[in-house]
């Protein structure tokens, strides 16, 4: 069924309007529920590319349990990039911790890269010297425990940015120096 709430989410989900999309739906009844409802009515069977943008938009929201259920039902991850970052590459930015050890957990690939030519691990370094949160460090620690690959000469490139959390820089640091020893 058509009606204009499924109308709107699509026009959100198509021009990367993700924060508005999930206040209109916190609004009519919940994110979460929502995009799952229509998943499972079929609302997306024929709106693919949309429903890649849903996981990317929960990932980016933190909507961990959103994004398990959508890659529970072998979405791939990677797929929804019209706003040029998936929805790991958002997870990653965004700070969520919760959505970025699940999808760890699910062994999703650390290499894959983001239409600006960045990796997890790479939007990880990038967001925590632009984009500062708090949960940056240990994002970043995760995604090196993960295996995530190291680019010759990137710890000398984090000794020299400017981070905005000395606790950061320090952590990560650690981290870069300690998987270099390895």
């Amino acid at each position: 069924m058509v009606n204009e709430l499924w109308l709107k989410a699509l026009h959100h989900l198509d021009k990367g309007n993700f924060t508005a999309l999930e206040e209109m739906l916190d609004g009519s009844g919940g994110f979460d529920k929502q995009i799952i409802e229509w998943f499972e009515n079929g609302n997306f069977d024929n709106e693919p590319e949309m429903l890649a943008e849903a996981l990317t938009c929960s990932c980016m929201l933190g909507r961990t349990e959103t994004a398990r259920y959508l890659l529970d039902k072998e979405l791939d991850p990677y797929t929804g990039m019209k706003t040029w970052l998936a929805g790991p590459h958002y997870a990653v930015s965004s700070g969520h911790l919760d959505t970025v050890k699940m999808l760890i957990e699910k062994q999703i690939p650390l290499e894959i890269e983001n239409l600006y030519g960045g990796t997890m691990l790479g939007q990880g370094l990038w967001s925590a010297v632009n984009e500062h949160k708090d949960s940056h460090a240990a994002i970043i620690e995760l995604l090196i425990a993960a295996g995530a690959a190291i680019e010759p000469g990137t710890l000398e490139w984090w000794r020299e940015q400017n981070v905005p959390s000395a606790e950061t820089k320090r952590l990560v640091a650690e981290a870069l120096n300690h998987a270099k020893s390895v």
